[in-house]
């Protein structure tokens, strides 16, 4: 199987839902990088999406919550969330059964569902990216909320491990995305300590926490320049081996734990360089904004 691209993006539904709030610039420059990650989808032509996202608690609440899950059954159904509609995505199914199985006897039991539901981590890089929703997908959820999550290096590994299988697969075209961060806050401090709290004692008291956001979030953009570079470097290891998740929180806000699925796919893509597409700091989408795409075709 040829792996004939390969991005990472941020995710907000800010970007869609609350487009004209933000500075026009700013906002111009991160849609001009989607629109490049679009021409470059529709000029390769793939079987199939990948994409390595997460869940906001909507999908997989407390009761169950998957380290690392891949959906296999189709269509997989937008849930409506962020401000964006309900919608279906066709998921390639014997894309999903063989990364499944693959990874499996590779050393990651993934989880795996038949009733395939997304949130907007996937939908709106998906609207901003193939916009008729016609491109099947292949949908891979990596827990970037709730600790205890994957290790920054396990994130990696597992993308390194992924790749393996999409490589040597049968014959296909993919372009695998991840999507998420990059530095922004979610959250009161409250909320957040909340979910810090230890594993077995969070379960049915998120409603005592509101989500509750501020009109124009923080952002850190030394941390976004620094760990773009990184990538832009080959350098992953070196960022995993150089930040823990209380440095990473502390700097760069929870939601930047979501940079472990731009980790994964830098094991997808064995370290190939990262060209930034776009990046812009837009406090009215509570994120700095960022589209990025991996040298591997």
């Amino acid at each position: 199987m040829d792996i004939v691209g390969a991005f990472a993006c941020s995710h907000a539904g800010f970007l869609i839902s609350d487009y004209d709030r933000a500075e026009p610039a700013a906002r111009e420059r991160v849609y001009d990088g989607f629109a490049r990650m679009r021409d470059t989808i529709e000029h390769v032509e793939p079987d199939a999406l990948i994409v390595i996202a997460t869940d906001h608690g909507r999908i997989y609440p407390l009761n169950h919550q998957p380290q690392f899950l891949i959906g296999v059954g189709s269509p997989a159904h937008g849930i409506g969330d962020a401000g964006l509609p309900e919608c279906e995505v066709p998921v390639h199914q014997q894309f999903a059964r063989l990364i499944l199985e693959g990874c499996v006897e590779g050393g990651v039991d993934l989880a795996y569902s038949e009733a395939v539901s997304i949130d907007h981590s996937f939908v709106t890089p998906l609207m901003l990216s193939t916009p008729d929703l016609d491109v099947p997908i292949v949908p891979i959820v990596q827990n970037t909320r709730m600790p205890p999550m994957p290790t920054l290096e396990r994130s990696y590994t597992v993308g390194r491990i992924l790749g393996q299988v999409l490589r040597h697969g049968p014959p296909g075209r993919v372009v695998v995305m991840g999507t998420g961060g990059l530095s922004h806050w979610v959250g009161s401090d409250e909320r957040r300590g909340f979910l810090r709290q230890p594993a077995g004692t969070r379960f049915g008291h998120e409603q005592e926490f509101p989500l509750v956001l501020p009109e124009r979030g923080a952002i850190n953009e030394q941390f976004d320049a620094a760990f773009l570079e990184a990538l832009h470097r080959g350098a992953a290891r070196e960022f995993i081996r150089e930040w823990s998740n209380a440095r990473l929180e502390a700097e760069a806000g929870n939601g930047a734990l979501e940079i472990r699925n731009w980790l994964t796919l830098a094991g997808v893509a064995e370290d190939a360089p990262l060209d930034v597409l776009a990046y812009a700091a837009v406090p009215e989408w509570h994120t700095g904004a960022a589209v990025g795409q991996f040298r591997v075709a």
